[in-house]
């Protein structure tokens, strides 16, 4: 029978049945001494590395390092030395060994110590991951594609919209019915607000969601300038906190958003009186089906006739948010009547709140 071939490496002497199962190990392994030798090497070490074990017994560990990482790798085995716990090194680190050829490739290594009968060992476990980064370097760049792309399809759709929203303003142009004229300038806005939605997409770093308070408010600037809303008489405030939403859920809530301070811009408040808007958007927590937000628009305008039912209103506007927050699968609440101040009993107001859960994925 043929001896180990460990024994003519002059390397530790270490028990057959330790020997045999670093030889049948899919990593490489090596053992280093206090000095930062090498004693043993397993088969595995040596096909990564390109060495003979002959070749390493002896050498400081220090030849399977790149050149440039030496004497960082030289300070780090003193320090370890010190307290040689098992552990991962170079955790959030690019490591890389040294082939004898000179070549650098990927790896990942974990350290413990070993009592042998040739005092104490430490002993490395190297695999080597250059598959793993292949494989993540080309994931990566199908994630860059495909963003690239999703981007392209959220910039066409939102140009599209545009498009399809000038258009309509070109045709009123050519209305002299107002009512007809109104009709397209509301449509209008839902598309413009839709578009809005294609917008936030392809400007964020997050591609699948918006950020319902962020749209909010931008959505509240477009409206107030198209409207030819006068500032220095009524105020808009958007509060609350970010809520991201998908797709799904993020274009009914902006066609919502878009429909009640639509209305409150147009009709809450007589010509030439100051009045307050104010939009508020906030997470409640977790429903069992998602995460539960509420969506609301006040003012402390003229208010709604109380005959008025909100979900059986005969205007489209009304009807339109009736049909979204169904499709939300969410509830609405319309409260008349002053909030807070007695003073504001002459100027009742309307508070929409939309309570809805996005549906965890």
């Amino acid at each position: 029978m043929n001896p180990p071939r460990i024994a003519k490496d002059k390397g530790a002497t270490l028990p057959g049945t330790l020997h045999a199962f670093l030889e049948a190990a899919p990593d490489g392994i090596v053992l280093v001494d206090g000095h930062g030798r090498i004693t043993v090497v397993n088969r595995r070490a040596e096909e990564m590395f390109g060495y003979e074990r002959a070749e390493l017994i002896g050498q400081e560990v220090e030849i399977l390092v790149p050149v440039r990482l030496r004497g960082p790798h030289a300070e780090y085995r003193d320090r370890y030395s010190i307290d040689p716990r098992p552990r991962p090194i170079g955790q959030g680190q690019a490591l890389a060994g040294r082939r004898k050829n000179g070549t650098e490739f990927p790896v990942e290594i974990s350290l413990s110590a070993l009592e042998t009968q040739d005092g104490r060992q430490v002993i490395s476990i190297i695999r080597d991951i250059t598959d793993r980064r292949e494989a993540e370097r080309q994931l990566q760049a199908s994630l860059r594609e495909k963003e690239v792309l999703l981007k392209e399809i959220h910039h066409r759709v939102k140009n599209n919209l545009q498009v399809t929203s000038s258009l309509l303003r070109l045709q009123s142009g050519t209305i002299q019915d107002e009512r007809a004229r109104e009709a397209l300038a509301e449509s209008q806005h839902r598309i413009r607000s839709m578009a809005l939605v294609h917008e936030k997409l392809y400007r964020s770093r997050d591609l699948a969601r918006v950020d319902l308070l962020d749209y909010t408010r931008s959505l509240a600037t477009l409206l107030m300038s198209s409207l030819g809303t006068d500032e220095r008489l009524i105020t808009l405030t958007v509060v609350g906190n970010p809520v991201f939403l998908g797709v799904d859920a993020a274009i009914p809530c902006g066609l919502i958003v878009n429909e009640l301070l639509t209305n409150c811009l147009k009709h809450a408040f007589p010509p030439g009186k100051k009045g307050e808007i104010e939009a508020r958007i906030m997470t409640l927590g977790n429903a069992p089906d998602g995460n539960r937000f509420l969506l609301s628009v006040r003012d402390n305008g003229v208010g709604m006739p109380g005959d008025v039912d909100a979900r059986k209103e005969e205007t489209l506007g009304l009807r339109l948010v009736s049909t979204l927050v169904d499709q939300l699968h969410g509830t609405l609440e319309v409260e008349r009547g002053p909030r807070e101040e007695p003073a504001e009993a002459s100027r009742p107001g309307t508070e929409f709140r939309v309570f809805f859960s996005e549906a965890r994925t």
